[in-house]
């Protein structure tokens, strides 16, 4: 566990995370060196609103981590808070008004590209070769992450590695698979009929038919969708063409799971509305239901095991279709992506900060403050207080645009708080991550193809695609196959055709990238 930073970096870069906790702090070397005292060290940054600040903390401009940063890191940075469901039209309009800030950070690099294809952003390799010591060694160790800053043989953007790769996740109640003899499903068919058994079998024990046995939000429906290897509104390549996954086979099947799940009242009857999960969250905390389709680490909470003190989670191994087994969805290699504002005015004071937040920065950000947050046990970061931890710093990580944390059982379960929730929590996500890396998930674009032409239309065509698949799922009448046909018919009014040819010819210049 006791890593310095340098260790850290050489064992991340190896690219085995599962012999290696997070790092300590260390010194480090930055290139404050490198600062012209004429020029102001300040800058303009994006930062992601997901309403997790609490008011009394703050808000997302301004908070005991904005002004810790400002401070620790000696440069001043003013945020422009950008919500996570509207980013696209948000930095479409502050790029097109002139009022963009100068480091636009997002997970979404085919937006990025269209900055870079339209000027917004500029080449970053002069500014790293000149003004940094840190991330220039980081990026080097992580070869791994330049095919997603490289663009046209240029460096544009800033990347940090992912704490771990592991993302959506199938939660199921064991005792109430115990409870009514039941075994864990290892098939979608067998999933269907464990969740009839969870409607029927009063598995909570209250003498009321009142369980819904699968809590889903519609986003995080996606789960479902993976296990047919047929993600809304992912390209895959059949045959060797690009295709989208509503033109395959698997996502008929998917959408028939889907309907199903709905008309024999498996899922919540209001789960399609469900934009913000508050529904979805209601149902798993207060023991409403015992499958649960989410993230890695949003089953086991701490709220979760508060409310349902003797129950016992299980991330659910990948079951099998008649498609095969699929894995998690794993995200890839990095983590969010920072370009620089063409109109930047100190790019020497983003890069110092840059590197402050890479030798210094994520560390507090990720763990909070010594002895009010955290206290150091062989050099690993032991929560004090798991409603603390959350409240005042869990908003924080939004903020460390690079970090060198990596996520393993070992180290969760090590940093757990006396607190037997928050150490039930640490144990049941370290076995999430264990399971996602248990099988491949299929993936066959590393990123969304970099074809204006899509990214022009995507939002429009979600919209449409979204509102049939739904009209699908709470008809009773309406098929699959109608539904599939709709959404041909409106990719096609969008000169879906057009696209799929300069997908496919982008697909063909890049394919030997993506190995």
């Amino acid at each position: 566990m006791a890593l310095t930073v340098g260790s850290m970096l050489l064992l991340a870069g190896c690219g085995d995370s599962t012999e290696s906790s997070t790092a300590s702090p260390s010194a480090g070397a930055t290139a404050a060196a490198n600062s012209n005292p004429a020029q102001p060290k300040i800058i303009t940054a994006s930062i992601y609103d997901r309403g997790a600040v609490p008011a009394e903390e703050g808000t997302y401009e301004s908070n005991r981590w904005t002004k810790w940063i400002n401070e620790q890191s000696g440069i001043q940075v003013k945020w422009t808070p950008i919500p996570r469901s509207q980013e696209v039209d948000k930095f479409n309009v502050l790029v097109a008004s002139g009022q963009a800030p100068e480091l636009i950070t997002s997970y979404d690099r085919n937006m990025l590209s269209r900055f870079v294809s339209q000027g917004v952003a500029q080449p970053l390799d002069e500014y790293i070769e000149k003004y940094s010591t840190s991330y220039k060694e980081y990026i080097k160790k992580h070869p791994e992450l330049k095919p997603f800053v490289t663009f046209d043989g240029k460096t544009y953007a800033i990347a940090s590695m992912r704490n771990t790769q592991a993302a959506t996740m199938i939660w199921i109640r064991q005792d109430w698979l115990d409870k009514l003899g039941l075994k864990m499903p290892t098939t979608v068919d067998e999933l269907v009929e464990v969740a009839k058994a969870f409607r029927d079998g009063d598995p909570d024990g209250n003498g009321k038919k009142d369980t819904t046995a699968i809590a889903m939000s519609n986003a995080y429906s996606a789960v479902l969708e993976d296990l047919f290897m047929a993600r809304g509104g992912e390209w895959f390549i059949e045959n060797g063409q690009a295709t989208l996954s509503f033109f395959t086979d698997r996502y008929k099947e998917a959408l028939s799971l889907r309907k199903t799940l709905y008309s024999e009242g498996l899922v919540d009857k209001e789960y399609v509305t469900d934009k913000n999960w508050a529904r979805q969250k209601q149902l798993w905390i207060t023991g409403k239901a015992g499958i649960l389709f989410d993230l890695f680490n949003n089953g086991p909470t701490v709220d979760f095991y508060k409310s349902q003190p003797d129950a016992k989670l299980m991330p659910l191994s990948p079951i099998s279709t008649k498609f095969g087994k699929n894995g998690y969805q794993k995200e890839v290699p990095n983590y969010l992506l920072t370009i620089f504002n063409k109109n930047m005015k100190n790019p020497q004071a983003a890069m110092e900060y840059v590197d402050w937040m890479l030798d210094k920065g994520w560390y507090n950000l990720s763990y909070g403050l010594e002895g009010t947050h955290f206290e150091l046990k062989n050099n690993v970061p032991v929560t004090l207080d798991a409603d603390k931890l959350k409240k005042e710093v869990g908003y924080a990580s939004e903020y460390r645009i690079v970090h060198q944390e990596v996520m393993t059982p070992e180290f969760l379960l090590a940093r757990a708080s006396g607190d037997e929730n928050d150490q039930k929590v640490q144990k049941s996500v370290g076995e999430a991550i264990q399971v996602a890396q248990s099988t491949d998930f299929r993936k066959d674009f590393p990123y969304t193809p970099a074809v204006d032409e899509f990214t022009d239309i995507s939002g429009q065509f979600q919209k449409k695609w979204d509102e049939i698949v739904t009209k699908v799922t709470m008809t009773p009448d309406l098929t699959p196959e109608w539904g599939i046909s709709q959404i041909r018919s409106e990719w096609e009014k969008l000169n879906g055709k057009s696209i799929e040819a300069k997908v496919q010819e982008w697909y063909e210049q890049h394919k030997a990238d993506f190995k």
